[in-house]
């Protein structure tokens, strides 16, 4: 009697682990490749090079305003009148200069010498700290200077909202340094201030790189949606090395000094499907000249689209 009790069940638990081995593998497969395999979207970066980003923004815009511009003959300000006056003059892509200040805080600035030499500091006693010399480029000093006395200055947050408010625009950055400490701080700074505001901003940030090496320190950040190499702070480039880091990254935007281009290089770019940009060229017969060699964008004070 009892051996005809137990026999169904230990075949019904046979059984039961046998289609366990069987299907725990299928499971397992089909979660992991839910995890790892998502839908690729195509104008979004993927995780690591080479990235497809997005270059859609060049095609209808011959020139990028360099340092948002120039404004009555003064150059180099950053500054919330420059950008109003060219914005209205028909520009929509602006280089922005970018430095941290001696207290740690990234604003729309060269460097601290020009900042020096270029403003007027004022003193309301309710802003600036009783401690800070006026020479100081600190944040408190330089949000209470104008440029040449007249414009004024922007830090990350009004520099975010002007985006906000001007949806059409793009932002080409010129942040200088390459060391991965201050890229870190300035790309985590950009990051912080679009989150009070609204992240999506950030996707309307053209970031300048200036060594290979830094793509992957600012793609750890945020997934940039385009990024331009940019080659005056790199002494090392070649027109080889820069096409093998291009193939290999997914950068598809070189910028260079006007002097630098050449029907060699420009070609060879041009050939790998490399747009090609200038700086800074104010002279319209010279920016015809670049534009005839094949250069697609200029970086320029004074020229209009």
């Amino acid at each position: 009697m009892k051996r005809t009790i137990w026999k169904p069940i230990i075949i019904i638990i046979s059984i039961l682990s046998l289609s366990a081995i069987i299907l725990c593998p299928i499971i397992l497969n089909n979660h992991q490749r839910n995890i790892v395999a998502p839908a690729i979207i195509d104008d979004i970066p993927g995780s690591e090079p080479p990235y497809h980003f997005d270059y859609s923004w060049t095609e209808d815009h011959p020139y990028v305003a360099h340092a948002f511009g120039s404004i009555l003959g003064d150059s180099y300000t950053n500054s919330r009148e420059a950008f109003l006056l060219n914005y209205q003059l028909g520009h929509r892509v602006f280089e922005v200069d970018f430095s941290i200040t001696d207290d740690g805080h990234t604003v729309a600035a060269h460097d601290a010498n020009h900042w020096r030499e270029s403003t007027t500091t004022y003193e309301p006693i309710d802003f600036i700290k009783a401690s800070d010399s006026p020479q100081a480029f600190t944040y408190n000093n330089f949000m209470s200077s104008l440029w040449y006395g007249k414009y004024h200055p922007l830090d990350l947050t009004q520099l975010l909202q002007i985006m906000a408010n001007y949806p059409d625009i793009y932002i080409v950055t010129d942040t200088k340094y390459y060391d991965q400490e201050h890229v870190t701080q300035q790309f985590s700074d950009f990051l912080s201030a679009a989150k009070q505001i609204d992240t999506a901003l950030l996707d309307r940030f053209i970031i300048q790189i200036y060594r290979p090496e830094m793509l992957d320190q600012i793609m750890q950040i945020y997934p940039w949606k385009s990024v331009i190499y940019t080659l005056y702070n790199n002494p090392d480039w070649t027109t080889e090395n820069v096409l093998e880091f291009s193939q290999q990254s997914g950068v598809k935007l070189i910028t260079l000094a006007g002097a630098w281009a050449n029907e060699h290089n420009v070609q060879v770019w041009q050939s790998a499907s490399i747009q090609v940009a200038a700086h800074t060229v104010n002279q319209l017969n010279y920016a015809n000249q670049l534009h005839a060699l094949g250069v697609k964008l200029l970086y320029t004070d004074f020229l209009l689209p």
